[in-house]
């Protein structure tokens, strides 16, 4: 196993311990000497390395675009859990346009109209679209434990917010103010 101090040429700093930064666990704190962490019994991507016991910062760069609804389910796996958030919103506003599309053809075949294989792909594009709207349910689901009914701006400003809030509070653990006495 390689040493860390190596990999980071040796700039490793913290105030805990003599004014150094230390590299930590982002999951635990706990300081490393490796990308090994002892108290998780797991080997650690750079992801999963912090310094001076910070978490892992979520953020979101940019709101994903529309179009990648369109991505396969492996795709949309790799997302974070806020750009699928946006994503299902977009997803059932596309539902939503292709429901009322199938409507309006429904509507001119009844009159008469020739709109039969109108009719056929409009019943092709909604059910794509809606277990499309499913996939992205259900990996939030997996992920958060359930799937939100509405995705409004309220909702995701509520959740941002979390987020940042998350990534401020530090892993620290005080030192004891309890004294032995002699």
């Amino acid at each position: 196993m390689k040493s860390w101090k190596k990999e980071t040429k040796g700039e490793v700093f913290s105030p805990l311990y003599g004014g150094k930064k230390m590299l930590t666990c982002a999951y635990c704190a706990t300081e490393l000497s490796s990308k090994y962490c002892p108290f998780c019994e797991m080997e650690l991507k750079d992801y999963q390395i912090s310094k001076n016991g910070k978490r892992m910062a979520r953020t979101l760069d940019f709101i994903p675009a529309e179009v990648e609804i369109f991505q396969d389910t492996k795709s949309l796996m790799q997302k974070e859990t806020i750009e699928l958030l946006f994503l299902l919103r977009y997803a059932r506003k596309h539902r939503s346009d292709v429901y009322n599309l199938r409507i309006n053809v429904h509507r001119a075949t009844e009159q008469g109209n020739e709109m039969q294989e109108y009719n056929a792909a409009s019943y092709s594009d909604y059910e794509e679209a809606t277990r499309k709207v499913w996939v992205i349910e259900n990996i939030i689901k997996e992920r958060i434990g359930y799937f939100p009914s509405k995705v409004t701006e309220k909702f995701i400003y509520i959740y941002l917010g979390r987020i940042n809030q998350s990534n401020e509070k530090k892993m620290k653990i005080k030192e004891s103010s309890v004294q032995e006495n002699a």
